[in-house]
C-alpha cells in the first residue's frame, strides 16, 4: 500500500506536502500516516526553505498529530498549508 503523504521537491528551495488521508499512531495496513516514517521522508527533502502543504484529511489520532504538526513547526522552511477539501479533527491543525 501507499503511504497517504507525498513529499516532493519542486525546486532546490522549495519543497511540497500533499496530506491525503488518515493520520495514525501505528501502520496496520502499511498505508496510514505515522509520524516516525513522515520524519524521514521530511528528512529527506534536505535543505529547502519553503514547504507548501495540501491537506484533505479527515483526521485521525491526535498524538500522532500533534507530533507530525511539531516536526513541521520546528523546520526552518517557512511552512504554507492549503485545504484542498478537508481539513477535520487534528488536520485542521
Amino acid at each position: 500500500m501507499s503511504k497517504f503523504w507525498n513529499f516532493i521537491k519542486n525546486s532546490d528551495s522549495v519543497g511540497e506536502l500533499q496530506l491525503y488521508g488518515e493520520i495514525s499512531e501505528y501502520t496496520w495496513w502499511g498505508d496510514e500516516v505515522t509520524p516516525k516514517d513522515f520524519k524521514s521522508d521530511l528528512d529527506a527533502l534536505g535543505d529547502i526553505s519553503t514547504l507548501n502543504v495540501y491537506i484533505n484529511s479527515p483526521g485521525g489520532d491526535v498524538f500522532a498529530g500533534q507530533a507530525i504538526h511539531s516536526m513541521l513547526k520546528r523546520h526552518k522552511a517557512t511552512v504554507n498549508v492549503y485545504v484542498d477539501g478537508l481539513a477535520a479533527s487534528i488536520a485542521s491543525v
